[in-house]
C-alpha cells in the first residue's frame, strides 16, 4: 500500500507527527512517501493543486490545513486534524495576525478539506469533539497519537534522588499557546530547591525570574537520544500549554516513568489521568502547578506511583501497534470502497 504524505515543513510538532507516522507505517508493511513543501505554502496551499501524486499512489493522507489541495481523481483522501485553532484562544494567547490567519484562512482551508476528504482522523477525543462542533463533521475517527515505548522508557539505572534539588523538565516551543509567557511566573512560584530546564528554541529574551525562585536554563538542538536522556534524568515533567491537540510531551514523560503536572485543557486531559498518572491544574494557574510539584517532592511515594501508572497507561493505550492497526484498517476500508 503506497501512501502519499504531502506536508508543509513547519518545524513544529506537526513535522514530528509526519516523521513518526511514516516510520510507523513503514515498519507495519506500508510504503509511505513523505514530500515536504516550504513553509510559505501554508498561506496559499491551493497553489499545490497541480502537484502530481507519486506514481502508483494508493492513498493520500494530509494535514487538514492543506488536505483539500491534494484531492486527486480516484485516489482516497484522508484529512488529519492535529489541532483545532479557528476561533479558540483569542485574544488570550493569540496575536492579532495569528487570529486573522486562523479565523479567516485556516478555517476556510479546513472546511474545504473536510468537505472533499473521504475520511477524517482526529489525534485525540478532544480534537474530535472540537472538529465536530466547529465544522459539523460527524464521521471522525479518533486515533490517538503514540510513542515508541521501547525508546521512551525509564532508565535502567536511575540516578539517586537529590534531597537538595528537584529537576523539572518543560519541552516544547515557547509560544503563548504553549505557555512561554508563564515560564517566569512558574519559576517564581517555586523556590531555589527546584531547577527548571526548558527544551526549546528560545524566542526573544529569557524571562526575568526572582532570585528566590527556581533556577532556569534553556537548551535546544537536542538529538532524539539526548531528549530521552533529559526525560529520564528529570524528576517531574511539566506542561504550561493552554491548549493542545494531543499532549505529546506529557505522553513522552509518562512513557519514561515520570509524573506529569499540567493544565486541565484539551489534549492534555486526553493523556493525563488526574491524580492517577499526573496532576491537572486550572489553566494558567502557575501557583497551582507549583503547589503540585511541591506536593510530589514531599510525597516521593506518590511521585513514584504516578510515574509507574503513567508508564502503564502509555504502554497500554498509546502504542504504535494500536495506532497503526487503526490507520491501516481505515486505509483498507477506503481502498475497498474506492
Amino acid at each position: 500500500m503506497k501512501i502519499w504524505l504531502p506536508s508543509i515543513r513547519a518545524r513544529s510538532g506537526s513535522d514530528v507527527y509526519v516523521e513518526r507516522l511514516a516510520e510507523a507505517l513503514r515498519t507495519h508493511g506500508a510504503e509511505p512517501v513523505v514530500q515536504w513543501f516550504p513553509h510559505c505554502y501554508q498561506y496559499f496551499p491551493w497553489a499545490l493543486y497541480r502537484e502530481p501524486a507519486p506514481a502508483n499512489t494508493d492513498l493520500i493522507n494530509a494535514n487538514s490545513w492543506i488536505a483539500f489541495a491534494f484531492r486527486r481523481r480516484s485516489i482516497p483522501l484522508v484529512a488529519t486534524a492535529l489541532h483545532c485553532v479557528a476561533g479558540r484562544g483569542y485574544p488570550e494567547w493569540k496575536s492579532l495576525p495569528q487570529a486573522i490567519f486562523h479565523d479567516h484562512m485556516v478555517r476556510r482551508f479546513e472546511r474545504a478539506s473536510f468537505g472533499v476528504s473521504d475520511a477524517t482522523i482526529a489525534i485525540s477525543d478532544s480534537t474530535r469533539v472540537e472538529v465536530g462542533e466547529d465544522f459539523e463533521v460527524r464521521k471522525i475517527r479518533a486515533i490517538p497519537l503514540w510513542v515508541d515505548t521501547n525508546v521512551f522508557s525509564p532508565s535502567l539505572h536511575p540516578r539517586a534522588a537529590d534531597p537538595g534539588r528537584t529537576r523539572i523538565l518543560i519541552v516544547g516551543n515557547m509560544s503563548r499557546r504553549k505557555g512561554g509567557d508563564l515560564i517566569g511566573p512558574f519559576c517564581d512560584a517555586l523556590d531555589r530547591q527546584f531547577e527548571v530546564t526548558v527544551v526549546a528554541g528560545l524566542r526573544g529574551q529569557a524571562p526575568k525570574i526572582s532570585e528566590r525562585g527556581a533556577g532556569l536554563r534553556f537548551v535546544s538542538g537536542l538529538t532524539a537520544d539526548q531528549l530521552v536522556a533529559m526525560y529520564r534524568d528529570t524528576d517531574i515533567v511539566v506542561s504550561l500549554s493552554r491548549h493542545e491537540g494531543f499532549g505529546y510531551t506529557a505522553l513522552e514523560g509518562m512513557a519514561c516513568g515520570k509524573p506529569v503536572v499540567a493544565f486541565d485543557v484539551p489534549g492534555l486531559r486526553d493523556v493525563i489521568v488526574h491524580e492517577t498518572t499526573g496532576v491537572l491544574a486550572p489553566v494558567a494557574n502557575t501557583e497551582a502547578l507549583a503547589q503540585a510539584c511541591r506536593a510530589l517532592v514531599t510525597n516521593p511515594e506518590l511521585a513514584r506511583t504516578l510515574g509507574e501508572q503513567g508508564r502503564r497507561r502509555a504502554t497500554t493505550f498509546f502504542t504504535v501497534n494500536r495506532a497503526m492497526e487503526a490507520h491501516l484498517a481505515l486505509y483498507r476500508e477506503l481502498l475497498a470502497n474506492r
